[in-house]
């Protein structure tokens, strides 16, 4: 018998207050939603949050067309299938651009209409005449920042106006676009907001009503990180135990290097291990860390998503092995699809 269908004839034999204790030991959301479902006092004990979704790990969002050309899934990497929970459809035409927790951004080019929507209540808020170019999108808080070389416009949930502010370094008196410096990337990283340069430098970054006014952290980079730097295709902000990270992604073979951010030597500094934590990446960046007593999960792992397949690589930083996971289901896009495929994380609702 399924897993939820055993929760299912298990669940009026509990008492209700014992719900959420069990629930924290639970591993698939199918599992999570079948014991919430069982009757309307587990429903009534059981409501979403951290605490009792805690033990879920990491899950592939992809693209599911069997029911809609619009339906998304979920799924399960350390079981290797698709979930029988489905996510909420997003609109027509749109692209998931962005990722944080439970919460996924959709972008449509058509309409010029962003959408966050919560993968596990259904919320969805709806954020009309988005700008159209732009090369990264960042959802921090109720703060969505869309990102492209030189500006940013941003805008805060449930306000719906969009500012456009252009990047200036502090002390340098002009914007960063045309100059030496450009900016990259963002991301929020215990309440702060860093911006990485294209010279691979980290700064703070403060928004006001048209610009971003940056604060350059230590100086030029060392050696180690031009040499990863002339050897990597892409390279990327993230973050790891409330630290800042760069990424780097080695073109000659399937390889990651990382540095974390040194504050009291204000320096990046290569980092061998991630204290069994797990990265996860996706075609959008840097998506989210995780702990290393999450599930099924490999740590001192990159996981990144596969552009053109249901799947991710997993990169080991400790013996610098590489492995890839396809998965196949039915309602897939063709095999050889461009998809926007992200990582959400339940345990972070």
């Amino acid at each position: 018998m399924p897993a939820d269908k055993r929760l299912a004839a298990a669940a009026p034999y509990l008492p209700a207050e014992l719900i959420p204790d069990i629930a924290r030991h639970l591993t698939t959301l199918q599992d999570f939603f079948a014991l919430r479902a069982a009757c309307r006092s587990y429903r009534a004990a059981l409501t979403p949050s951290r605490a009792v979704l805690a033990s879920q790990p990491p899950h592939l969002l992809v693209p599911h067309h069997a029911s809609s050309p619009c339906s998304l899934a979920l799924i399960h990497p350390p079981r290797r299938r698709l979930l029988r929970f489905r996510a909420p459809s997003h609109p027509f035409r749109s692209a998931v651009v962005a990722s944080d927790g439970a919460r996924v951004v959709t972008f449509d080019h058509f309409a010029r209409e962003l959408s966050v929507t919560h993968l596990l209540s259904g919320d969805r808020i709806r954020v009309p005449d988005a700008p159209f170019l732009f090369s990264r999108a960042v959802l921090a808080g109720d703060l969505v920042l869309l990102i492209a070389p030189g500006w940013v416009q941003y805008c805060r949930l449930g306000d719906g106006r969009w500012r456009e502010a252009y990047c200036r370094l502090g002390g340098c008196g002009g914007s960063l676009f045309g100059g030496l410096y450009m900016m990259v990337g963002m991301l929020a990283v215990n309440g702060v907001l860093y911006a990485l340069l294209n010279t691979c430098q980290l700064a703070v970054a403060e928004l006001m009503d048209n610009k971003v006014e940056l604060k350059l952290l230590g100086g030029e980079v060392s050696d180690h990180v031009r040499d990863a730097w002339m050897e990597s295709k892409d390279f990327m902000l993230g973050a790891c135990a409330g630290e800042p990270l760069l990424i780097f992604k080695v073109s000659v073979k399937p390889e990651y290097k990382v540095f974390r951010w040194e504050p009291a030597e204000q320096r990046w500094v290569r980092a061998m291990t991630l204290g069994r934590r797990t990265l996860f990446m996706s075609g959008n960046g840097f998506d989210a860390w995780v702990g290393p007593d999450s599930p099924g999960i490999r740590g001192d792992c990159i996981y990144e998503a596969l552009p053109r397949a249901a799947g991710w690589s997993e990169y080991s930083l400790v013996d610098d092995t590489y492995e890839l996971v396809t998965i196949d289901y039915q309602g897939a896009p063709d095999l050889d699809a461009l998809r926007k495929q992200v990582w959400v994380l339940p345990s972070l609702y």
